[in-house]
């Protein structure tokens, strides 16, 4: 069962039938840019109101330019999940530290954001499309999604 709302999954259902998912497409159908940034230490993502970017929802994220790609590409999404599911609870914005939680949010709701993420990255259609084709291993269907080994062992239900 994904945790993608209905109304948000159908801007997105053509993007997440194919590997690796466009993370910055996603982005642009909920009208977000995502930009490398130097972020402070210890912060992994923000996802700011912040109009002077030029997006049409007024809204940007920006991820730590120091961190691997799969990194930047879960917390994106991480932050698209933010934007989709807590724009009510995130004021202004709000910054997510290495460990994906923002001050000032419950860990239920960053549960939630790393669920969305999952889901947007890693959706079991897709991982069963990549399975039938003989991508069976967590490295080789890591690789072809771009995402961690860990975070994908962790898709499957493998114990960390």
């Amino acid at each position: 069962m994904s945790t993608i709302p209905p109304t948000a999954a159908a801007r997105i259902r053509d993007l997440l039938d194919q590997a690796p998912v466009d993370i910055a497409q996603v982005a642009r159908r909920f009208g977000l840019d995502i930009y490398e940034s130097d972020l402070p230490a210890g912060v992994s993502g923000a996802l700011i109101d912040d109009p002077s970017y030029g997006t049409e929802s007024g809204w940007v994220i920006l991820v730590d330019d120091s961190e691997a790609y799969v990194r930047q590409r879960f917390t994106a999404a991480h932050e698209i999940g933010h934007f989709v599911l807590h724009k009510d609870k995130i004021g202004s914005g709000i910054q997510d530290d290495y460990f994906l939680r923002a001050a000032g949010l419950s860990n239920r709701i960053e549960a939630e954001a790393n669920r969305f993420a999952a889901d947007v990255l890693m959706p079991y259609p897709l991982i069963s499309q990549l399975v039938n084709q003989g991508y069976k291993t967590v490295p080789e269907l890591a690789g072809k999604l771009q995402v961690s080994e860990i975070a994908m062992g962790i898709r499957l239900g493998h114990p960390t």
